[in-house]
């Protein structure tokens, strides 16, 4: 009779061991889901951006929940900030920029939650880049900017990409922040090594258009003259391409290759001409020309960015409808 209870033990740790091999790989199966091109697809495609958006925080929460048992999953981690950084823009400040200056507190309350997503959002991308390359992060918090650059290939284009936007996003929400504001070089040296990497991404190129209207000019020296790799690049690209090195020039010659690289299909880049270099220089009707632009693209014919061509939409029509707050005559 002895031996039964052993018997039994033995059967219960054979099952128990079982039961968490099962569990391992069913936490896998949905670490790898939520880290695939496919995990975000479905939000990407949508054409109800109110659904989405309600849709979202539980979205996020579940990507973190499931990091927190896969730390090590440094494509689950890029995703997780990537989604972050997408709702703060999205969900967060951009209808918080949308607000009448009689919510006020509303919209500076926003901003706030906003500038704390596109932290915990670029947290996470540096994370997945340190996990894919150790002693990243500490290069680039020591100003190592070369050492730290040069371990980034091909295959982290997007992260740093992403990485780069969340940093800018912070900025933008709180420009008073001096010491963020100092740390600018840092996205800025992210964002052209991103485009070194995959330059046929539309979406550095729009942002390149606030880089050379937004950017203080001071950020960019101090990134050239601490990373002589990238200051070469830069360059050596713009030579190549028979670009000049001012503002405005760059500017037009960004706005023109996001246009080229997304086959016209996507307006966030005719929304930007319009807000980082129209309204700068007064000219309401260049401001009306690209936010038409931007209003006349067909949301279907790129059915993989459906969603945010809907809420680029929405806000150039916001712009639009409220003309006079940007222009002394209109």
């Amino acid at each position: 009779m002895r031996r039964i209870p052993s018997l039994f033990l033995s059967i219960l740790a054979i099952s128990a061991s079982s039961c968490q091999v099962i569990q391992n790989r069913a936490l896998q199966s949905v670490a790898d889901m939520l880290a695939s091109p496919e995990g975000t697809s479905t939000f990407a495609s949508d054409d109800d951006p109110r659904l989405v958006g309600d849709s979202l925080p539980l979205a996020l929460k579940l990507h973190e929940i499931v990091l927190s048992k896969d730390p090590e999953n440094a494509d689950l981690a890029a995703a997780t900030g990537r989604n972050f950084v997408m709702y703060a823009a999205a969900y967060v400040q951009m209808p918080a920029d949308m607000l009448d200056v009689a919510h006020w507190k509303e919209a500076a309350e926003a901003r706030k939650r906003a500038k704390k997503l596109y932290l915990r959002g670029r947290n996470y991308l540096l994370e997945a880049l340190e996990l894919r390359h150790e002693g990243f992060n500490e290069l680039l918090r020591l100003g190592s900017y070369d050492q730290a650059i040069s371990l980034l290939n091909e295959e982290d284009a997007d992260t740093v990409y992403w990485a780069a936007l969340a940093w800018m996003g912070m900025a933008s929400t709180d420009p008073l922040d001096i010491e963020l504001g100092l740390s600018l070089d840092k996205a800025a040296l992210l964002l052209f090594r991103s485009m070194q990497l995959d330059g046929a991404n539309s979406g550095i190129h729009d942002v390149m258009i606030q880089v050379y209207m937004s950017l203080p000019n001071s950020i960019l020296v101090n990134m050239q003259e601490r990373s002589p790799l990238i200051s070469a690049y830069i360059d050596g690209f713009y030579t190549a391409a028979g670009v000049g090195s001012g503002a405005a020039e760059r500017t037009m010659f960004h706005y023109n290759q996001a246009v080229f690289f997304s086959d016209g299909k996507t307006p966030a880049a005719h929304i930007t001409m319009a807000t980082a270099v129209s309204v700068k220089e007064q000219d309401a009707e260049g401001f009306r020309t690209y936010l038409e632009k931007a209003l006349a693209i067909n949301p279907d014919e790129n059915p993989e960015s459906r969603l945010i061509t809907l809420i680029h939409q929405r806000r150039a029509r916001w712009l639009l409808e409220n003309i006079e707050l940007f222009f002394l005559e209109f």
